[in-house]
Parts: C-alpha cells; structure tokens; sequence
C-alpha cells in the first residue's frame, strides 16, 4: 500500500470508531489497494481493540502482503495472546502463497 494510502487510512482509524467499523475500513482499503506489507498490517492492527478483529483482519490481509514469508511473525507482534498468534499461523500455513 502506497504511504498516501495507508497515512490517509490512519488518520481515519485515530478518528476513533467502533471496531467493526475500523476492521471494514482496514479490509476494503487493503483490498481496494490489493497490497500491503506486514510493517503496515501490525500498524493498523494497533488500533483495534479485540483480538477477534485484528484475526478477522490479519486474516483478510494475508493474501495482499507483499511479504508472505514474514508476515506471521511481524503482524502476530500485534496480538496479546499466544493463541491468537497460533490462530494466525495456522490461517497462513493453510493459505500459503
């Protein structure tokens, strides 16, 4: 995702919001971008509250990273729980690239 792209994105996420809403904002972005590097998807994730949706949404941006051999270690950074993380992983092992 371009910086333009992903700056405007943020700036909408500290606007506050519920976490439906900022999960939506997050998945229609990266995928009307249809690219987005782990750095960015960890970013984003910090501004969701419940680890439900940063999975909904890691889940969901996996198939646009531009970095799919990192991406289960840099975004699972974003989770609290060890059980989320392992959740992640097992998505992108059934989901390789």
């Amino acid at each position: 995702m371009n910086s333009y792209t992903f700056d405007n994105l943020v700036s909408s996420l500290q606007k506050g919001g519920t976490d439906k809403n900022k999960v939506d904002s997050i998945k229609t972005t990266v995928q009307a971008a249809k690219a987005v590097s782990a750095s960015q998807m960890a970013q984003l994730l910090k501004f969701v509250s419940f680890s439900s949706g940063k999975l909904e949404a890691a889940k969901a941006g996996y198939q646009y990273t531009t970095d799919p051999y990192s991406y289960g270690n840099i975004v699972g950074e974003a989770f609290s729980f060890s059980s989320d993380k392992a959740k992640l992983n097992a998505y992108i092992r059934d989901n390789s690239h």
